[in-house]
């Protein structure tokens, strides 16, 4: 399709061999911008005119309009001209002037044979053969183009010759008295002690711009490196290489790699490019041509410290900071057919250098929250739990949290190992300890050592009421299931919502009122509103008729009331009552301890360092995020999601949309990881040391071992009887 030029007086079109450029999209900030540019000389060019085939050719934009990297490999020979994009914010600022009316340009191609032998044997028989190029007086400032000696290995993509004084041409510009030849080339000889200018292409080729300047073109020779300058122009390319992080990266294909090399730079003859030394993600091109015996090598990234490809500890950091799981990550990459780092290079990196910078973030994250919390105040409000790494009671580890239910921040992460304790039940005892060292002394049981050892300091022990609420849940659905029982279902809602109430309605935490609270739902459901204990005489509630009475009262003295009597009057349980927390929950670490699965599913095993550092990841994690506020609409009303959990049974949940999540801790993460490195691999090895000694052995480590060949044979005996 002919894409032609919408510019005043402009002819020029892709079948021309001009560069045409599509109008950005509607919605782009440079959009009004070209349109404005049209309509100067275009008064009625509207907005509605432009679609997917309005262009503007080449001639309208200056050289800085192109991007400059894309230029220079085109000068160089390594681009296409079709290939050579616009920069971010180019816009159309050149109007050019109608074409003279001269049909030289549109000869057809006998004529131009024809024309091209009569002036090469004209031109043979002058002293001083060649091209000389003169300025047209009308010409608005092109300069001359330098010329060449044709030569027998020159490959000439066109000619282009005149003879007419109106006509001017930019490989070749001639008067009527002169006879001229210009020819277009890629090819150059590599022993040229001087490096020869950037071809000049005619209109009826690939011309680029009329109004590229080549005079300030780099030089260039076959034997330096080809790196680009430092120009003022690109600060932000300049400063990402100081960073491999920072900088994109992009799936490339080999055969497409290896293209790139099949062209000499230096006498453009054909090469082949070869891989050499692949290490993970790092390789290493060799290009050389055995015509001129150039030769280059290209490498993908850069190292850091000497001798570690940036990319592969980049990779390695990226799949720990992010939570996944490395076998299955390097699996999926192995599959895709992408070049990549092993698992074993994965746990070296881990074992050396990405553990030893998580364990740094989270201690300065500590340090914050601390220096926080002692500028704020008043104490601390801690929520405390322990989360075991498998069901039951055969746990290889067990880590104790500590959540600030005032900043909702994790402050203290403690990962048991089952070997250090007498049993894995112990293990949340074990971890308290730990956390209270952060704080002060620590001993015996949980309940018995916090309130005789912390009771003179002002701490008080509180229960979470979603504990307690979900097995007295557990013993309801039990009991309702007993014969004449059924009631007891429809009535647990109500219980469990009359136990919130009970902790909510005694902001004091009077354990007698909370007591006496609790016993009054025993009468309450027989249809007895007045109590007989001083603390809670009579029910809160209006006088409950018609609509008010959704479900029907228990008899007094049946099995569903005498069931619910022997449920809710548990010894054990009034005394977790009487504990129940007033104002604050531990639901913030309930979410915490569901983020740790996505860090560290409980189906796969860990180390003990490998435990750890996932653990206080899901701590950054939940510093970052657990104080996110609630999404928006474009009208500024809160979102909302309803939802059906699995524990309502069929019931209904309405639940905020938060706003989305930030990695920004792993973002830093990534940054400390390469400077850590680059300051001094060993340190990060050191540290790495200090860990690994503070850890405990494996749990295998106790066991005796026995040699596998003994193994094996004593296993194919066992199972030889079977053999037939």
């Amino acid at each position: 399709m002919v894409n032609s030029c919408v510019c005043f007086g402009c002819n020029n079109s892709n079948l021309s061999g001009h560069r045409v450029h599509r109008f950005p999209n509607k919605k782009h900030k440079d959009f009004r911008a070209w349109i404005r540019f049209v309509q100067a000389k275009r008064s009625n060019f509207a907005t509605s005119s432009v679609t997917r085939h309005t262009v503007v050719c080449e001639k309208h934009f200056t050289p800085d309009s192109y991007n400059q990297g894309d230029l220079m490999e085109f000068r160089m020979g390594f681009r296409r001209k079709e290939w050579v994009r616009l920069a971010n914010g180019a816009v159309p600022s050149v109007h050019a002037s109608p074409p003279a009316k001269s049909g030289g340009s549109r000869e057809s191609a006998p004529r131009k044979r024809e024309l091209c032998t009569i002036l090469a044997e004209s031109a043979a028989s002058k002293e001083g053969a060649g091209a000389t190029a003169t300025s047209d007086p009308g010409d608005d400032g092109d300069g001359d183009i330098s010329t060449m000696e044709p030569e027998q290995e020159v490959v000439h993509r066109g000619s282009q010759c005149s003879i007419r004084c109106l006509h001017r041409s930019l490989a070749v510009q001639v008067k009527p008295q002169m006879v001229d030849v210009g020819t277009q080339t890629e090819r150059f000889e590599h022993h040229r002690s001087t490096p020869l200018a950037s071809p000049e292409q005619s209109d009826d080729e690939c011309s680029f711009s009329d109004n590229i300047n080549h005079s300030g073109d780099m030089s260039w020779s076959p034997g330096e490196e080809m790196l680009s300058e430092p120009s003022e122009e690109e600060p932000e390319e300049l400063e990402s290489l100081s960073d491999p992080n920072a900088v994109d990266k992009f799936i490339v294909c080999q055969r497409q790699l290896l293209s790139l090399f099949t062209v000499c730079p230096a006498c453009c003859g054909e090469t082949q490019g070869h891989i050499m030394h692949p290490e993970g993600t790092f390789i290493k091109v060799k290009q050389a041509c055995r015509t001129c015996g150039y030769e280059r090598y290209w490498q993908n990234q850069e190292k850091v410290h000497r001798n570690m490809p940036a990319c592969n500890l980049l990779l390695s950091g990226a799949i720990h900071f992010s939570g996944c799981m490395a076998t299955q990550t390097i699996r999926m990459l192995k599959l895709f057919g992408l070049q990549c780092i092993s698992p074993g290079t994965f746990f070296r990196h881990q074992r050396y250098y990405t553990i030893p910078t998580i364990v740094q973030a989270w201690r300065k994250e500590q340090r914050g929250i601390i220096r926080e919390l002692k500028e704020t105040g008043g104490g601390l409000i801690l929520s405390g739990d322990c989360r075991s790494d498998s069901p039951g009671h055969c746990a290889k580890y067990g880590s104790y949290s500590l959540i600030e239910d005032r900043i909702n921040k994790v402050l203290d992460v403690q990962l048991v190992q089952s070997s250090e304790v007498p049993s894995s039940s112990w293990c949340e005892l074990e971890g308290l300890k730990r956390s209270m060292q952060f704080l002060m002394d620590q001993d015996m049981q949980v309940a018995k050592w916090v309130r005789e050892q912390m009771c003179s300091e002002g701490t008080r022990h509180f229960f979470d009421v979603w504990h307690i609420g979900k097995s007295i849940q557990k013993a309801l659905d039990a009991a309702a299931k007993e014969r004449d029982c059924e009631d007891l279902k429809l009535w647990r809602p109500a219980i469990i919502n009359h136990l919130y109430w009970t902790a909510a309605s005694t902001p004091t935490g009077d354990p007698d009122e909370m007591e006496a609270k609790w016993q009054s739902m025993i009468n309450h459901v027989q249809d007895i509103h007045e109590h007989s204990t001083p603390a809670f005489t009579s029910c809160a509630h209006p006088p409950l008729e018609g609509e008010a009475r959704d479900k029907e009262w228990l008899e007094p003295g049946s099995p569903a009331a005498t069931k619910l009597e022997s449920v809710a009057a548990r010894k054990a349980l009034v005394k977790d009552i009487r504990q129940l927390s007033p104002q604050h929950q531990t639901f913030s670490l309930e979410a915490y301890h569901s983020l740790i699965l996505h860090f560290a599913p409980k189906h796969t095993g860990f180390s003990f360092l490998g435990m750890y550092s996932r653990l206080l990841l899901a701590a950054l994690h939940f510093n970052s995020n657990g104080n996110r506020d609630v999404a928006r609409t474009s009208e500024g009303e809160a979102r909302y999601a309803v939802r059906y959990p699995r524990f309502r049974k069929g019931g209904w949940v309405v639940h905020p949309i938060k706003e989305k999540p930030s990695y920004g801790y792993a973002t830093n993460l990534m940054v400390s990881l390469v400077e850590e490195y680059c300051k001094s691999p060993q340190a990060l090895q050191e540290s790495s040391a200090v860990l690994s000694s503070a850890a405990p052995p494996p749990l295998t480590s106790s066991l005796q071992k026995v040699a596998k060949d003994e193994a094996v044979s004593l296993h194919l005996a066992r199972h030889s009887r079977f053999n037939i």
